[in-house]
Formats: structure tokens, C-alpha cells, sequence
């Protein structure tokens, strides 16, 4: 019974770690310019656009033989008033479900990526 919840236990472990990505694409748009930008944020480090700051925690892709779909958990701050305007899980496949909403920008995932690319 032992080596059973072992092996359940690995196997959990080495298959999150296996769709967990290393980046996030997430595109902005800059409302005051009607700019749009694409933003490829590495896990866990903060990556600054226009006055906020983002931090994506946790990215992963489903497997290949499921719906293509990427979803990340990020934490948006203001950068002025060290405030949090955003946290919370985003979807690629439904970008409208849960993104953020600023007076200045919105910001929302496109996919997530082993690679810087």
C-alpha cells in the first residue's frame, strides 16, 4: 500500500512540474496610445508595464491531447500606491472571463511558454 500512494505521490509531482511553464506571454494595451505590446514575463520576477507591476506565480498549458488552453495565476500591482489591482487566475481560451481592467491598460494571457520567445 506504501509504494502505491508513493508512486501516486511522484506522479502528481513530476506531472504538475511537467506542465508548469517557465514564461507567460501576456499581451497589454496601452489605452492613452492605443498601443499594443507583448509582455513575456518570467515566473516569479516582476516585469513592469507602463505604471504597474506584474507578477505571474503560476503558468501551465494543458497536455496535447486535451483543448489547447493556457491559464496563469498573476498578482498586478499600481505601482504608485503599492496597491493590488489584480489577482487571480487568467485563461488564454476566454480572455474576457478574468482580465484585468485598468482606466489605462488592459492586460491579458496569450500563452504559456517553456522558452523566452
Amino acid at each position: 500500500m506504501f509504494k502505491i500512494i508513493l508512486f501516486l505521490y511522484l506522479f502528481l509531482f513530476f506531472s504538475e512540474n511537467l506542465f508548469a511553464k517557465q514564461f507567460a506571454t501576456l499581451r497589454a494595451i496601452d489605452r492613452t496610445t492605443g498601443r499594443s505590446f507583448i509582455l513575456n514575463a518570467p515566473i516569479n520576477e516582476n516585469v513592469y508595464f507602463s505604471k504597474l507591476s506584474i507578477l505571474v506565480k503560476y503558468c501551465y498549458q494543458n497536455p496535447i491531447n486535451m483543448e489547447i488552453e493556457n491559464y496563469a495565476y498573476i498578482n498586478i500591482k499600481d505601482s504608485h500606491s503599492d496597491k493590488i489591482i489584480f489577482s487571480g487566475w487568467m485563461f488564454s481560451s476566454t480572455p474576457s472571463l478574468n482580465s484585468l481592467e485598468h482606466p489605462i491598460n488592459d492586460i491579458w494571457l496569450l500563452k504559456c511558454d517553456s522558452n523566452n520567445n
